[in-house]
């Protein structure tokens, strides 16, 4: 059910956005030289949930059919040749002296999630009880991207904020982990490329040409200064459609985030060419901050034997890690397909074993089940599936456990014909296999997002993991109607369905989109009840 108070606003942040620039269906250029061009993007979307919610998901009073996002965008794109300028600035002269191109890219962002105001009363609740923290969370206003370009020669600087993908991977990320994701605003159903943050990164590039064997030979690092950013993926509010299901243990919840220090800094270097003709490849090594957090029960400084969960506190926390990796991508000429890979080593990755990040103490005076169960009672939290059987003395809380991860991916895209479902237009379709080894796994060793069906019910993490992906896409109407099937399939029994039809009348595009996932409460899975139906409308100067 859709609450229309409020409507005034979400109507003019997207509607005149998205309708009042339509006189014009071409890119701005502010000089007579073309060299400054303002482009942009006006979208609202709004999905309809179809599932009602389990019983760890919050909150619960989310109906079928009930209005679950109604995200307006607004992004403005600046790009500005000034090596093009009619006239000469004193700052540009020393440049076109010393022959260095330079341009600079600014994108300012401007979002409004009106579901807090407009929607079910649940959410409306849920902004009521963290008005601050939610209205924080829902307008965001932002210097997207700016960033400077310098280059001549073989030699190329980006200074400034800005994204750097790596990698030759799609719908799930492996070497591309160096800008965070934002996962608040439609989680695993979000395009890859609408979820990178940007960070404030010194990058640059240098083309060695021919060495050897080896054409194109390049050299590329990156630096983000811990001091300047030291940005994470941000962490949804609680209650709010695309939440993380973390169990409530009863227990106050801290974030600990990195500090803006030069030792948090993100850094890596890669190093690229092509072998033949057809035959791309890169070698990289590169620090960063995973997407996804762990977790560890701490105990209150001084405290010397807990009876329940006054003393403790559970901190969610981002560690950081380095990963070493290469990929490949390598067309066939004689079957046209594009095989594409990748592999990763990630050194002392952050992993979540409960008994170790929920361990309260190494001493103990062991307890009765009756003893734990009547503590249990009393302090309204299950200490039995917390792992706690005695009574710690002189606690000093859980530890983040580490162990190395190697994951790897093969994939191939190819161009075919399909005539009884398209006569005129080929298909592309796309495969990924996914594969994940831990060469020391712990048996105890479980996904931390993976609760069901009760609470603190975590899905084991098993030594190997496999995921499948698969992608079709064609075009009807010289690319009027353009449909897209997206499946993911983890082998353990969860199935991720995005099937959309886009409609093309530049420079407006219409889409809707089918959101699902299935199957057990493992890996994305976790977000299975989360089922939805889009319809997002956008309007491109461009």
């Amino acid at each position: 059910m859709i609450h229309w108070k409020g409507l005034k606003r979400v109507g003019v942040f997207s509607l005149l956005f998205l309708l009042g620039w339509a006189w014009n269906v071409h890119a701005v250029y502010v000089d007579e030289a073309r060299t400054l061009e303002v482009t942009g993007k006006f979208q609202t979307r709004t999905s309809l949930r179809l599932q009602k919610s389990e019983d760890f998901t919050h909150p619960l009073a989310i109906a079928p059919g009930n209005l679950v996002q109604w995200r307006n965008l607004a992004v403005i794109e600046v790009n500005h040749d000034l090596m093009n300028l009619t006239y000469d600035l004193g700052i540009l002269k020393p440049l076109k002296a010393l022959d260095i191109s330079a341009k600079y890219h600014i994108v300012g962002r401007f979002m409004y999630e009106a579901v807090y105001n407009v929607g079910p009363q649940a959410f409306k609740d849920v902004r009521a009880a963290d008005k601050e923290n939610i209205d924080s969370f829902k307008e965001q206003y932002d210097l997207w991207e700016f960033y400077v370009d310098l280059s001549r020669g073989p030699i190329f600087l980006r200074l400034g904020k800005q994204n750097l993908a790596w990698g030759e991977t799609d719908t799930f990320r492996l070497l591309d982990s160096i800008n965070p994701l934002d996962n608040t605003f439609g989680g695993p159903f979000e395009d890859l490329d609408d979820r990178r943050i940007p960070l404030w990164m010194l990058r640059g590039s240098c083309n060695f040409g021919n060495i050897g064997p080896i054409s194109s030979t390049s050299i590329e690092a990156f630096w983000v200064p811990g001091t300047w950013d030291a940005s994470v993926a941000p962490y949804a509010p609680s209650g709010t459609p695309y939440a993380a299901p973390i169990p409530d243990t009863g227990m106050r919840r801290f974030q600990v985030r990195p500090d803006k220090k030069m030792s948090n800094s993100r850094w890596g270097v890669r190093l690229m060419g092509v072998l033949g003709n057809n035959l791309n490849f890169s070698i990289a090594h590169y620090k960063t901050f995973p997407d996804m957090l762990t977790a560890r029960v701490g105990v209150e400084p001084g405290t010397t034997v807990v009876t329940g969960t006054s003393s403790l506190f559970q901190e969610l926390i981002w560690e950081d890690v380095q990963i070493t990796g290469g990929s490949f991508n390598y067309c066939d000429p004689m079957t046209d397909i594009i095989f594409r890979g990748e592999v990763a080593w990630f050194w002392e990755e952050a992993v979540y074993i409960p008994e170790e990040n929920l361990k309260i103490s190494d001493d103990e005076i062991p307890l009765p089940p009756a003893i734990v169960d009547l503590i249990s009672d009393l302090t309204g939290t299950d200490l039995a599936a917390l792992g706690f059987s005695a009574l710690p003395i002189n606690p000093t809380g859980g530890h983040v456990p580490k162990k190395n991860v190697f994951r790897y991916m093969i994939g191939f895209d190819k161009y075919l014909w399909l005539r009884p479902l398209n006569p005129r237009t080929t298909f592309m379709i796309s495969g990924q296999y996914f594969g994940q080894w831990y060469p020391d796994h712990d048996p105890r060793q479980k996904q931390l997002l993976a609760l069901y069906p009760k609470p603190l019910d975590f899905a084991k993490l098993k030594e190997v993991e496999h995921t499948f992906t698969f992608l079709a896409r064609t075009n009807y109407m010289n690319g009027v109607i353009n449909p897209q099937l997206v499946v993911a399939y983890d082998v353990r029994g969860a199935w991720l369905l995005m099937p959309s039809v886009m409609f093309l009348r530049e420079p407006f595009r219409f889409m809707v989109q089918y959101s699902g996932i299935v199957g057990t409460f493992t890996n994305f899975g976790a977000f299975r009840d989360r089922d939805q139906i889009s319809f997002m409308f956008s309007y491109l100067l461009n």
